[in-house]
């Protein structure tokens, strides 16, 4: 079967439809990686591995980084999560997602080993595990310079951990989220999340974004027990803005513009520096990378007449960073926010903070995700907490209701919602 009908078009009950479904509930250890991954050859033993994990800006950390590289001529894959729109680009080589061909060879091969892993582990094969090991056999063929790995979850039990090994990790902004398999503080995120630090460190470098200094000093511990030493990336200095992209000022080097969208993106942008300088990439080098970064759905101008943006900030550090960056680049302008979010999440803190007057609220629900907030329920339970708005069955009517208002338009609440687009 092609594999972009797998989606929607699998029988019910096969691996390609298990493969492409929602996983409601994570399934976090690394036994079942371990295991499938030795009937694979471990294959991941032979990438040199940038280990990227965090809350908040993994995503643009890893497309900054990956723009570098490239600018200074290496190979680089990435390996990311969740997908947009196709699962295709969860696995890429030098920006060019995965084949269906190579994609449903490589599922193949995987399928066939899954009912003697399954047996012997006495357990079922996750999703994420089955990508990740799709990941990490793709790469081992094509054999990069660098693979920028995100973490899906946490960080010492996701499956991106099973490397033993890793050129340098990164460990991006942490704040709180998915609590019931993290811990319930910003400190015992950090604490599993800083499991991707590896004693076996080619740069004998952790980079760790500025932020609150406890999550620092729990970082800061792993990191003196793996043996690589700490680099706190400089704060960047906005010298303006080119519509929604910031012109930055980093240590000695000036007029870097930024191709990512947002305020935030600043310290994405320091953190892919930092690394970068740590291997040794020349400045030319990074000045193109950051022009020419790409990773939609964040801070992302989607139309114009009026102006539409779309941002996939989906916890109350990321929708803290979306209301800064329209704060700066659209100040006292009245918007129309177009909001929906997972039913799991708590979602008032993130609608409170954009309920500052100048908002309206479409609440919408992502369709065809049995984790979403039906948009009827979300814009009741709002009204409950004194947010009034309107709500639309699917995305594209909620859009239209709100461009027809003729203010600025944020999309936002969830990255999930951004496949409903097209």
């Amino acid at each position: 079967m092609n594999h972009d009908e797998t989606i929607n078009k699998s029988e019910q009950g096969s691996f390609a439809s298990y493969a492409n479904g929602f996983q409601t509930v994570p399934r976090l250890g690394l036994e079942r990686i371990t295991y499938l991954m030795h009937l694979l050859g471990d294959p991941q033993e032979k990438l040199r591995c940038i280990h990227v994990a965090g809350t908040n800006g993994k995503g643009s950390t890893c497309a900054f980084t990956e723009s570098i590289l490239l600018a200074a001529g290496y190979t680089v894959g990435k390996y990311i999560s969740p997908n947009l729109v196709r699962v295709n680009e969860r696995i890429s080589l030098c920006r060019e997602e995965i084949s269906d061909e190579d994609l449903n060879a490589l599922l193949d091969r995987i399928a066939a080993l899954i009912p003697e892993a399954e047996k012997a582990l006495g357990d079922k094969i996750s999703q994420f595990e089955i990508w990740t090991a799709a990941a990490f056999c793709y790469f081992a063929e094509k054999n990069p310079d660098y693979v920028i790995l995100e973490t899906g979850l946490g960080g010492e039990f996701d499956a991106t951990n099973v490397i033993t090994s890793n050129v340098m990790s990164i460990l991006t902004q942490i704040d709180l989220d998915h609590v019931e398999y993290l811990g319930d503080t910003v400190e015992k995120i950090a604490r599993t999340k800083s499991k991707i630090i590896k004693a076996r460190c080619e740069s004998g470098v952790t980079v760790v974004a500025d932020q609150k200094a406890s999550v620092i000093d729990v970082i800061r511990e792993q990191a003196t027990l793996a043996g690589t030493r700490v680099i706190v990336p400089e704060t960047p200095v906005s010298e303006g803005t080119e519509e929604i992209y910031e012109i930055i000022s980093y240590g000695d080097m000036r007029h870097l513009r930024l191709g990512l969208g947002g305020i935030y993106q600043m310290e994405n942008a320091a953190n892919a520096i930092a690394c970068t300088l740590a291997l040794g990439v020349s400045e030319d080098a990074i000045r193109k990378g950051l022009a020419e970064a790409k990773n939609p759905a964040r801070f992302e101008m989607i139309g114009t007449e009026p102006p539409v943006v779309y941002d996939g900030g989906h916890n109350p550090n990321g929708v803290r960073s979306l209301k800064s960056s329209l704060d700066r680049y659209y100040p006292k302008c009245e918007r129309t926010v177009v909001f929906a979010c997972m039913a799991d999440k708590d979602f008032m803190p993130s609608i409170d903070m954009l309920n500052d007057g100048y908002s309206r609220f479409v609440f919408t629900t992502v369709q065809d995700n049995p984790r979403a907030m039906g948009a009827e329920a979300l814009c009741r339970a709002a009204a409950e907490k004194g947010v009034t708005g309107e709500w639309a069955p699917d995305l594209k009517t909620a859009l239209a209701i709100a461009r027809a208002k003729g203010n600025l338009v944020v999309a936002c609440g969830s990255l999930y919602l951004y496949k409903d687009l097209f």
